[in-house]
């Protein structure tokens, strides 16, 4: 967009309008959002494409149009590592830091070797060196509260690994393992602290990646949403907000509009109503890996809370807006079918509660 004269960004932006609306008027034809993106393109707003660039493969697919599906396909892997990737590094805090630090970084410290199948970090670890991959992969594995263990990622040259317990002072929350032999570089902390200081943009952009990440691990708590293609769980995580509620803290009274998908990471929340004689009544309880919410996915049933919920104990959740949940459970009908199922079981416990429990002797 910075290479756009005035008047040709102004056309542009009065098509995007056009057809950001002909998109909605005819959601089952393929060339209106892909008339769509190709502006959003030109302007460069890239983070706005690639949610759209799977529906426009959606589409494609449904019309037949296998081929065109493909590039679009492409054309969203390419765009993804487009915007990571910048040189021989693609994390984005990197991309700020002055061309100076980053040569001195790369000539001055320290590799590290590590064999196929070697482990670069334990989970539960309490050192909190950062690196930088040079060559080769390695694989992220995280831990469900179950001891299940799940796959998260592949890490590829110029990728950041450790920037979670270094960030927070935390023990290390996932196996990091060799795919094949590869090189880091091991960045000193000292040198991660001189960088905040000179530019605390830095510092920031670090610690909104980091937070995505923590996301994309929470999305491992509910069985539903760790099926979700791993672009997709990063677009889920980008639009991601950690909520931590305090005991007996009201989160949403009865008759609240659902604004949110809820996925609760600890604590428990509680579902609470009124009795005929103003007196409370405990209904369903949420545990670790529930969704808050699902009612507002699904086409015939209350789009506004039907109790007051209330955090029994201190809790943590990952608020999503349930517009963009909405985009991402339309792209996919398994997890659309498994949020359904999951709200319709929701609902019949509420009602054989309510039943049981308001009944009059």
């Amino acid at each position: 967009m910075k290479n756009l004269q005035p008047e040709n960004q102004s056309v542009l932006l009065h098509n995007l309008a056009i057809y950001k609306q002909l998109s909605k008027i005819y959601p089952k034809d393929p060339k209106y959002l892909q008339r769509y993106i190709e502006i959003l393109m030109q302007l460069e707003k890239h983070d706005e494409i690639e949610l759209l660039l799977v529906q426009l493969q959606v589409l494609l697919h449904a019309s037949g149009l296998k081929e065109d599906a493909e590039k679009a396909e492409t054309i969203r892997k390419h765009l993804s590592k487009k915007i990571l990737q910048s040189g021989y590094y693609s994390t984005p805090f990197l991309h700020l830091a002055s061309n100076n630090w980053v040569k001195k970084i790369f000539s001055d410290h320290k590799r590290v070797s590590i064999k196929e199948g070697k482990y670069l970090i334990h989970r539960g670890d309490h050192e909190s060196q950062m690196y930088i991959v040079l060559q080769g992969s390695l694989a992220v594995w995280s831990q469900d509260i179950h001891g299940n263990k799940h796959f998260e990622h592949t890490l590829h040259a110029g990728e950041v690994i450790g920037e979670l317990a270094f960030l927070d002072g935390t023990e290390r929350n996932a196996d990091v393992i060799a795919c094949e032999d590869s090189t880091l570089l091991a960045i000193p902390n000292k040198a991660v602290f001189e960088l905040f200081i000179s530019d605390p943009k830095i510092e920031t952009t670090l610690r909104q990646e980091a937070n995505i990440r923590r996301i994309q691990v929470a999305l491992k708590i509910n069985a539903d949403l760790a099926k979700l293609p791993t672009h997709l769980q990063r677009i889920l995580a980008k639009k991601g907000e950690f909520i931590h509620l305090k005991t007996l803290e009201r989160i949403y009274p009865n008759n609240t509009k659902i604004e949110y998908i809820d996925l609760i990471c600890d604590g428990y929340l509680q579902l609470v109503g009124e009795q005929f004689d103003g007196s409370s009544i405990m209904l369903n309880t949420l545990k670790a890996g529930a969704l808050l919410g699902c009612a507002a996915l699904t086409p015939h049933m209350d789009k506004t809370y039907v109790a007051d919920v209330v955090s029994m104990n201190d809790a943590t959740i990952v608020r999503f807006p349930l517009s963009i949940f909405q985009k991402v459970v339309e792209l996919n009908p398994r997890l659309y079918q498994g949020l359904l199922r999951h709200a319709e079981n929701e609902q019949f416990h509420l009602s054989q509660t309510i039943t049981r429990e308001t009944k009059i002797e």
